[in-house]
């Protein structure tokens, strides 16, 4: 397909899918509401692991449905996992923080995101790497700008697709000074039938970061009964 045609086709997928957020924003059984009551972690012995995990949509909450997917395996397994719009990014950011000082933050953290999501969840973590907080796992799904971890996260994996753009604008992460973890760039633009919109739905792909993530967790002081953790 030409790239002229592509960038129409995109277009209107995108005018589409935001006519249609209304009616859809509230169909995930999944979907975490983010507002400064919702954001309180339950106590740590209800999970059968240790640490917290975040998941940060797209674009009006209808893009980025893999991740609600995942957010619900991880949950059916005892994760401490939730799922937000991109725009709560620093909202939970600061809630990490504040529970940080109360020593209230369950450890490792891992944060994943799909387009606007995979530039927040970068975000995120230099956030909480300026204020001492170590992020250990970022995935980021075809994010759509250059983003810069920190010292603070461990590693990075990009799946993305090449925007043809240059500098700032190509949507690849590129380590800030100091950052010593691993950081992986991965184009996936010649796996058949990969595209922007169901990048972070692809089967491989979601097991290759849940099972990095797993292997990261610890389990819990107090495991869980299986279907305790609902």
């Amino acid at each position: 397909m030409p790239d002229a045609m592509r960038r129409r086709a995109f277009i209107t997928g995108i005018v589409a899918s935001i006519a249609a957020a209304p009616l859809m924003a509230g169909c995930s059984s999944t979907a975490s509401s983010t507002s400064a009551s919702s954001l309180g972690r339950v106590d740590r012995t209800r999970y059968a692991y240790t640490g917290e995990v975040y998941l940060l949509r797209g674009l009006a909450n209808v893009f980025s449905t893999g991740l609600d997917v995942m957010n619900e395996k991880f949950r059916r397994r005892g994760v401490n996992s939730r799922v937000d719009n991109h725009s709560a990014w620093q909202l939970l950011a600061d809630d990490i923080v504040a529970r940080n000082q109360r020593n209230q933050v369950s450890y490792p953290i891992i944060i994943m995101g799909h387009s606007l999501g995979g530039n927040a969840c970068v975000q995120m973590a230099r956030y909480l790497g300026d204020r001492g907080i170590k992020v250990s796992y970022v995935a980021a799904f075809d994010p759509t700008i250059t983003t810069e971890p920190g010292p603070n996260v461990d590693e990075v994996i990009n799946y993305y697709l090449p925007n043809g753009r240059k500098g700032l604008d190509a949507n690849v992460v590129i380590p800030a000074q100091g950052f010593t973890g691993k950081a992986d760039n991965v184009d996936v633009s010649g796996w058949e039938g990969m595209s922007h919109f169901n990048i972070e739905k692809n089967d491989v792909l979601q097991v290759r970061v849940m099972t990095k993530t797993m292997a990261l967790l610890n389990p819990a002081a107090k495991p869980l009964k299986p279907g305790d953790n609902r």
